[in-house]
């Protein structure tokens, strides 16, 4: 991904595995804006409050927080996984940082098939998380390798579980916020082929939902409604 104005959307969704709807939610909570700019869209840097984190580091801790918990409100309130240990190994001083900063993108990964779209390519192996010293004559501490091994367990235990009604709660909020979907998202949202989305008539009901066709210039779009 580029580290400045525009983060390209797509690159995200493929660096972090995330599914269109997902990524948008998440997205639009941290207050994001997404702007078509050329032929991609692009996640506008600058323009969420990133508590003096840059823009890179402030997203992959939200998806970080998104794939345990479902939502993003730590990062949003500025509480984030970084921390420092200082141990003394012959008479000096070994400080080791563990946290987002020296976590892979990988290790980020979905451990779940439902919060997964597979990329164009796969990820490399997750690397973890990689102690920094700021005494390079030290070798660290066994202490600092047990905070070493306590974070890297945290951050490779099994995601909490993912909420069953997820799908349901993103189409009411496409309702009530007036959105039209494409087909690949509604696709993603209902688990089911963006060709069977596109064959499927307008007003079909799934989920407890009403899926209308709009047209958008060219394009066919989904407008959706509550089945009383």
């Amino acid at each position: 991904m580029s580290a400045d104005k525009h983060i390209d959307l797509h690159e995200f969704r493929k660096k972090y595995e995330l599914p269109a709807a997902s990524a948008r939610a998440v997205l639009e909570k941290l207050g994001y804006k997404i702007e078509k700019v050329g032929d991609s869209h692009k996640i506008i840097c600058g323009s969420a409050r990133t508590f003096g984190k840059d823009d890179e580091y402030y997203l992959k801790h939200a998806v970080l927080e998104f794939r345990r918990t479902m939502d993003v409100s730590k990062t949003i309130k500025g509480e984030f996984f970084e921390y420092e240990e200082e141990t003394e190994v012959g008479g000096k001083k070994v400080v080791a940082a563990y946290g987002v900063s020296k976590m892979n993108p990988a290790a980020v990964a979905p451990k779940t098939p439902s919060l997964k779209r597979t990329p164009n390519t796969p990820p490399a192996p997750a690397a973890g998380i990689v102690p920094v010293e700021q005494s390079t004559s030290a070798l660290a501490a066994p202490e600092a390798l047990t905070a070493l091994v306590a974070a890297l367990t945290q951050a490779q235990a099994p995601a909490a579980a993912t909420d069953p009604l997820l799908p349901q709660k993103q189409l009411k909020e496409a309702e009530e916020q007036g959105y039209r979907i494409t087909s690949q998202q509604l696709a993603e949202l209902l688990g089911m082929s963006p060709q069977t989305i596109s064959s499927k008539k307008s007003g079909f009901i799934k989920l407890g939902f009403r899926y209308e066709k709009v047209k958008e210039g060219t394009s066919t779009l989904w407008k959706v409604s509550q089945v009383d």
